[in-house]
């Protein structure tokens, strides 16, 4: 085969890229070739994700968590009308890893845990709950170690809204594929929670 001819079928593949490999991210909204024509799936979907409205949460770091679950569900404004609710219950705990010979701390970590739960009415569709751990160096200086910590605090708010996120869209699309699902029924003004499946 000729140098010519090879570089016209390089070019050819090259040009396929990943889309003929069937792969996509799993967090990654279904476009319109895979919820129809008019891809109504996808948009419904990625509708309802912007019209979840997260509940206040108490202290600082409930807001760090909220403001980037806001970020990420609903980047241009939070919803005048929500269709939904997610209620969030967080609990912080540092344990420290390493210690210098004068009992000062050097490594540390940072577990954050959320308890959430997502609703409609009086229909849960999603009761589950997310763990991150963020590790950081501990400085004798005062100032620096407030800093460090801090910025530990802010990477866990933002890697436990990502994780949260994914939850959320992978909860609604499950509703939307099945929304007679029994699990999704009320009974006698009870609401029967929708449990992640464990992993």
């Amino acid at each position: 085969m000729s140098w010519s001819k090879l570089s016209v079928l390089m070019l050819a593949l090259a040009g396929l890229g990943p889309a003929g490999c069937g792969f996509h991210a799993v967090h990654a909204l279904p476009d319109a070739a895979e919820a129809g024509t008019d891809g109504r799936a996808g948009a419904n979907l990625g509708g309802d994700l912007t019209r979840i409205r997260v509940d206040p949460i108490p202290n600082r770091m409930g807001q760090l968590v909220r403001n980037a679950l806001v970020q990420r569900l609903s980047p241009r404004g939070e919803p005048a009308d929500p269709a939904y609710h997610l209620d969030i219950h967080l609990a912080e705990n540092y344990a420290d890893l390493g210690y210098r010979r004068d009992n000062y701390a050097t490594l540390s970590n940072l577990t954050l845990t959320a308890t959430f739960s997502l609703q409609t009415d009086d229909l849960v569709l999603l009761s589950d709950t997310a763990t991150t751990i963020v590790s950081f160096d501990s400085l004798g200086a005062r100032y620096a170690s407030v800093v460090i910590e801090r910025d530990a605090r802010e990477r866990a708010a933002v890697q436990i809204a990502d994780d949260i996120r994914s939850r959320l869209a992978a909860a609604l699309q499950r509703y939307h594929d099945n929304p007679s699902d029994p699990r999704y029924q009320r009974t006698q003004g009870r609401v029967t929670p929708l449990v992640s499946p464990a992993r």
